[in-house]
């Protein structure tokens, strides 16, 4: 029978943040704080430019204030100053208009105002030099925030009299702090809106500029899955000293597997059949008489055997490399249940498969195979009436992206002593010497698992039974 399980384990702490290790995050992100950087340098500068555009458009309109209210003063004695005519700026002649003028005689008391003033009063000038402009900001006797702006002039009189007369003109602030304001807020979601649209196309340029080295990634997968044997695509010359080194890799790695796995094989197929004829000899009694050297030949033979059948399998495994396709594991358990079923039927050993829905391997079918087999085998040697094999993901505690692969087979015997656990793994190390084989059945499924596969195989052992359980990586 076919369960559901799901091996997990929690998560580790002190793990890099997923958006740290993406290549495209770290080029937008540090994109995004130099964009960042360089509008908020350029948004400071642009206010403040146009924050003195406004002061020097201030001066400039207070200035010619004072020129009208100049050229429409009439001086008829050193006390006494009046218009010619109405002035022309209606503003100086409605109260609490916010502009003002006023005149200052050489002791700073004052000879002439506008009609808005109302009695309003403001800091007189800092410099009394004649033909010079004084601007200041200053607050008015009711507390409202004025720009002023000074001028000193020397009037002369009737014969030889002159006297000294300062004409100050006043502005409110609140006209110039609106339009700074309304410059600021356009100035801010402009660059705003400049910020997203440089990061939106800053994305897509990446996102192109990156796509071949996403295309290198999917043709290794294509490797690994055993859909593509090279890497075949027209690349950028920076990449192409990857892709090529790849290329040469996969070969040189084909090319040593292949060499080794003919080398060893040639050889252990050469030793058998001297082999297999010196057993022969030996058990017709030609060569040695004497039943104790008989055996010990026997015993030598023996344990020759057991070394080439190892290599043998060893070479085989050598021979293959850990990519192939993805294929679901549950047909390839439930054949398996199914034969050792029928080969332990005489002891009712009961056999229950759990495999999580969906769950594949990656490489050959024969591997898997090989392994789950020998370790079913072997666990119902050992049990007393039961072997349960569980299979399903889980994910990797030191790294939460990456999923695994877990094969559990279970016995309830009588449990393997820890010190024997080691050499179970051995070549030719026999637990039970009762039992058939040549005891290379877990040594060759160590260097499938182990050097194949690049996985793990734990053993654990209690009174209560064995635990194997074969852990494959990158799922």
């Amino acid at each position: 029978m076919v369960h559901g399980r799901r091996w997990s384990k929690p998560l580790s702490t002190g793990q890099r943040s997923p958006l740290l290790r993406s290549l495209n995050s770290r080029v937008l992100l540090a994109a995004g704080v130099v964009l960042a950087a360089f509008l908020s340098a350029a948004g400071l500068a642009l206010d403040q430019a146009f924050r003195d555009t406004a002061l020097t458009s201030v001066r400039e309109r207070l200035s010619g204030r004072i020129y009208m209210v100049l050229g429409m003063i009439d001086l008829d004695v050193p006390t006494a100053i009046k218009l010619t005519s109405a002035l022309p700026d209606p503003a100086l002649s409605t109260p609490e208009s916010g502009h003002y003028a006023q005149f200052l005689d050489s002791s700073n008391r004052r000879v002439w105002n506008s009609r808005s003033m109302l009695g309003l009063t403001f800091q007189g000038p800092t410099d009394r030099t004649i033909g010079k402009f004084d601007f200041l900001n200053t607050r008015s006797s009711t507390g409202e925030s004025l720009f002023v702006l000074s001028y000193t002039v020397l009037w002369e009189g009737a014969g030889t009299q002159s006297t000294v007369y300062t004409v100050q003109v006043a502005e409110n602030e609140h006209a110039f702090i609106a339009q700074v304001a309304r410059f600021r807020q356009s100035l801010w979601l402009g660059f705003f809106a400049i910020g997203v649209v440089l990061l939106l196309v800053q994305t897509v340029i990446l996102r192109w500029g990156l796509k071949p080295l996403r295309d290198v990634a999917a043709e290794v997968i294509g490797i690994e899955r055993g859909e593509k044997t090279a890497i075949s695509g027209d690349y950028p010359l920076e990449l192409r000293p990857l892709t090529e080194n790849l290329n040469a890799l996969i070969r040189s790695n084909e090319s040593g597997l292949k060499r080794y796995r003919n080398a060893l094989g040639d050889l252990a197929h050469s030793l058998k059949t001297p082999l297999a004829v010196m057993r022969t000899t030996i058990e017709q009694g030609s060569i040695l008489q004497g039943t104790t050297a008989n055996l010990a030949l026997g015993e030598a033979l023996d344990q020759l055997d057991v070394t080439i059948e190892f290599q043998l399998q060893r070479a085989a495994a050598a021979g293959r490399l850990r990519i192939g396709r993805l294929f679901e594991i549950e047909p390839v358990i439930k054949t398996i249940v199914d034969s050792l079923l029928k080969i332990y039927a005489e002891r009712e050993i009961r056999i229950e498969a759990e495999v999580e829905a969906a769950t594949k391997f990656r490489g050959d079918r024969g591997d898997l195979m090989e392994i789950v087999g020998n370790i079913a085998d072997n666990a119902c040697k050992w049990a007393q009436s039961a072997v349960t094999i569980k299979v399903g993901y889980g994910l990797d505690s030191s790294d939460s992206a990456r999923r695994m692969l877990v094969i559990e087979v279970r016995d309830d015997g009588k449990g393997i002593p820890e010190s024997d656990i080691a050499r179970a793994l051995q070549r030719g190390s026999r637990l039970d010497q009762s039992t058939a084989g040549h005891g290379i059945g877990l040594a060759v499924v160590k260097e499938l698992v182990e050097d194949v596969y690049a996985g793990r195989l734990i053993i654990t052992s209690s009174p209560a039974g064995t635990t194997v359980k074969m852990i494959f990586d990158g799922y």
